[in-house]
């Protein structure tokens, strides 16, 4: 009868017992969901060739949101700044390279203790390594160095890698004069289709845009591709005799890229107007 009674009374403890390990185990796996690898992205991968082109004529903005302030940025740049010592060797920007050309390399690192995806390298190749942090580690403070590459942290949202980056140095958006600033944080998701890569990237600007620029480029995985390394020595000990610009509204050269294209000056200088299929009213009122 004692025996009957313990199992009695016991079963109460024992059946909270199981629904607090029930929720735990609930918990650990929606955890498990949004901090642990569940796509693997490592490996070589080959741009895919019809998407390739991520330049503009000198002086065109056109499908930047770009603000007054950042136009006047850009119509003031030279583009021969990329002559001098300093920017020779420059490495591309995080965001600028998907679009670059060349294809890229992402790698993992594991702990060899846990095995667990503690960080992400990708390499381009114009660009040193970019480690992108998988072990939730926070952001640095505004005031911290910012660097080429800037600092990314990621994680996943089902299959989906998203990825964080801060910290990033000025740097072009096109090879052009159309740069973002060094405020500029970007955020990107790549997905995987078989053995296609799709990479989304969001910048946001709150120095040099109106609004996000987003677009995006595809990657084929290329078993046989062995990226080569950067061939160019970084330097930055600032050598230069003065750097190559154009004082406001004295640069003769803004409107040659609309010339050449036929198209009205407003129509190459960005804005987020012109990024909406609204605006091709606009244009054909100007091209009258």
């Amino acid at each position: 009868m004692n025996r009957l009674r313990g199992v009695r009374f016991g079963a109460q403890p024992l059946a909270c017992t199981f629904t607090v390990m029930l929720s735990a185990l609930v918990f650990a796996q929606a955890s498990f969901n949004t901090t642990l690898q569940t796509t693997d992205f490592s490996g070589e991968w080959t741009e895919i060739p019809h998407e390739i082109g991520f330049t503009a004529e000198l002086y065109d903005y056109s499908g930047l949101p770009v603000n007054a302030a950042g136009r006047m940025r850009y119509d003031t740049g030279d583009i021969s700044e990329w002559s001098i010592p300093e920017f020779v060797c420059r490495p591309h920007p995080g965001v600028y390279n998907w679009f670059y050309g060349g294809g890229n390399r992402i790698t993992k690192e594991i702990d060899p203790i846990t095995r667990e995806l503690t960080a992400y390298h990708i390499q381009f190749f114009r660009a040193p390594d970019r480690p992108v942090y998988m072990d939730g580690r926070p952001h640095p403070p505004e005031w911290a160095p910012h660097t080429w590459a800037g600092f990314s942290t990621g994680k996943y949202d089902g299959n989906t890698l998203v990825i964080t980056t801060t910290h990033l140095k000025e740097s072009y958006i096109r090879a052009n004069t159309a740069v973002f600033s060094e405020k500029a944080t970007v955020t990107e998701w790549l997905t995987l289709d078989g053995d296609v890569m799709t990479v989304t990237t969001y910048l946001e600007d709150p120095v040099y845009m109106e609004e996000p620029h987003l677009q995006s480029i595809s990657f084929r995985r290329n078993v046989h591709q062995e990226l080569p390394f950067f061939p160019c020595t970084i330097g930055v000990e600032n050598v230069a005799e003065g750097f190559p610009h154009f004082l406001p509204g004295k640069n003769p050269y803004v409107a040659d890229a609309a010339k050449k294209l036929g198209l009205p000056l407003e129509s190459v200088k960005g804005g987020k107007a012109t990024i909406y299929p609204e605006y091709r009213q606009r244009l054909k009122e100007l091209m009258k």
